[in-house]
C-alpha cells in the first residue's frame, strides 16, 4: 500500500539485512526503495556511493527516476492476474495456463506476472514491483490464484487493496481460510467486490 501510494521510506535496519545483490528479495527491494526515497543520495558535495547497488541507484536517479503515486487508470476488459512465480508447482502452472488462455479466447485482456513482467531485475525486484504495481493499475479487475507462500502476491494484494480493485479469488473452493491469518481474512472481507458487476464483456475483434 506504501509502494502504491508514493510513499517514501527509509530503512534503520539496513546494516542488519542480507543485501546479496543477485538476489530478488524484499530486503533487496526495500533497499533500493529506500535509497531512490533519500532526498541526500547521492550527496552532491561528496560521494556516499558505496557497492555497485548504491551505483547503479545512484545512475537512475540521475536520469530522473523518484519514487510516485501508482496512478489508477483502469482499462476496459484488462485483468491482473495474481499468481506464484518462482516457486509455482507444475500443477498451479498448468492451471494458470489454461485460466489466461481462456480468458484470451472470450476476448480479455490479461496481465500474468510470469507471461508479461521481466523477472531479470538487476534492482533486487523494485523494478520487478513498479511494473506489477503499473499494470494492476491499469486493470479493470483483479484475479488471485491463492498459494499463501507466495511472498510475491502478498506485495500485489497490497497494491491492489491501496488501488481499490475488485477481486475474485480463483481456486476459492479449494482454500482452507483461518478467519486468524491475516492474508486470509482480508481476502475474505475484501471491500471493493461490489464494483464486480455482470456487465457484457465487450469482445475483442
Amino acid at each position: 500500500m506504501l509502494f502504491a501510494n508514493g510513499i517514501k521510506i527509509k530503512l534503520i535496519n539496513e546494516k542488519e539485512l542480507n543485501l546479496t545483490e543477485t538476489n530478488k528479495s524484499f530486503s533487496m527491494m526495500s533497499y533500493v526503495w529506500s535509497k531512490i526515497s533519500d532526498d541526500n543520495f547521492p550527496n552532491e558535495y561528496y560521494s556516499n556511493v558505496e557497492s555497485a547497488m548504491e551505483e547503479r541507484v545512484e545512475n537512475i536517479k540521475r536520469l530522473g527516476v523518484r519514487v510516485t503515486k501508482i496512478e489508477n487508470n483502469p482499462i476496459e476488459n484488462k485483468i491482473f492476474l495474481i499468481c506464484p512465480v518462482r516457486n509455482a508447482t507444475e500443477e498451479q502452472k498448468i492451471w494458470i495456463e489454461n485460466f489466461v488462455q481462456e480468458k484470451y479466447n472470450t476476448g480479455y485482456t490479461i496481465h500474468a506476472p510470469h507471461l508479461h513482467t521481466r523477472q531479470k531485475d538487476i534492482f533486487g525486484g523494485y523494478a520487478i514491483c513498479r511494473q506489477n504495481a503499473e499494470a494492476l493499475a491499469s486493470s479493470e479487475e483483479v484475479d488471485i490464484y491463492y498459494d499463501k507462500s507466495s511472498t510475491g502476491s502478498i506485495f500485489d494484494l497490497g497494491v491492489a487493496y491501496a488501488l481499490g480493485k475488485p477481486l475474485r479469488i480463483l481456486n476459492k473452493k479449494d482454500i482452507l481460510f483461518n478467519m486468524n491469518d491475516f492474508m486470509d481474512n482480508i481476502l475474505i472481507t475484501w471491500p471493493y467486490n461490489e464494483k464486480i458487476n455482470s456487465k457484457k464483456l465487450i469482445k475483442r475483434k
